[in-house]
C-alpha cells in the first residue's frame, strides 16, 4: 500500500508540474499576442494631429508637417535668410540645411499658400545652393510681414560675407541642442 501511495504521489505531482509548465505557456502566450485595443493604440499615434501609422518621422517632418500653416513657411523662410544677409535688425533665427530647405519645398508644393508663387522659387534656388538672390529674397519675405512698410527696421542691405556668416552660424548655432531656433525681439547683430 505504502508502494501504491508513493507511486500516486509522485505521478500527481509529475502532473501538476506539467500542468504547471502548460498554463504558463499558454498564458504568456495569450499576453503577447497584439490585441484590437493594443492595435488601435498604435495607429493613434499623431504628431501635430496627423496620424504617424508606423511611418518613420524625420526632425524637419516634425519642424514643418503636411499641415503647416502659411505664416510658419513664411516665418521660416525669413529667419533662415539671416543666415545669408545683413540687416539693420533679426527677428528669428532658424539655421539653412539641406533637409529644412527640401522639407519646406515639399510643404510649399503639397500645400495651396496665397504666397507659393514667392516662397517655390526662393527655396528651389535654395535647395541647389544658390543664395546669390537672397537679400531680394528676405526683403520680398520681410515686406510681407511688414504689410509693405518699406521703412519699418530690419530691411537687408547686402550679403554676408563667409566670415559674417561664419560668426553668425558660431553665434547662434553651435553648441545648441539640435540646432534650435532662437528668436530675439530686436536682435542685433
Amino acid at each position: 500500500m505504502q508502494r501504491k501511495t508513493k507511486a500516486t504521489i509522485v505521478i500527481i505531482v509529475i502532473m501538476v508540474t506539467f500542468g504547471g509548465i502548460f498554463g504558463y505557456f499558454k498564458f504568456t502566450e495569450q499576453m503577447e499576442k497584439p490585441t484590437p485595443q493594443k492595435e488601435k493604440e498604435k495607429a493613434t499615434v499623431e504628431v501635430a494631429g496627423v496620424p504617424l501609422e508606423d511611418k518613420i518621422v524625420t526632425k524637419e517632418e516634425l519642424l514643418y508637417p503636411d499641415n503647416l500653416i502659411e505664416d510658419k513657411v513664411n516665418e521660416a523662410i525669413h529667419s533662415m535668410s539671416h543666415q545669408k544677409v545683413q540687416s539693420g535688425a533679426q527677428w528669428g533665427h532658424e539655421q539653412i540645411t539641406q533637409e529644412k530647405v527640401d522639407r519646406l519645398l515639399a510643404v510649399c508644393k503639397m500645400n495651396d499658400y496665397e504666397h507659393n508663387d514667392l516662397y517655390i522659387p526662393i527655396l528651389e534656388r535654395w535647395s541647389k545652393g544658390d543664395f546669390s538672390n537672397a537679400v531680394d529674397d528676405h526683403n520680398k519675405i520681410w515686406k510681407l510681414q511688414q504689410g509693405g512698410d518699406e521703412d519699418a527696421p530690419g530691411k537687408a542691405t547686402r550679403l554676408s560675407t563667409p566670415e559674417e556668416e561664419g560668426y553668425y552660424i558660431k553665434e547662434y548655432f553651435e553648441n545648441k541642442p539640435d540646432n534650435q531656433n532662437e528668436t530675439f525681439d530686436g536682435a542685433q547683430r
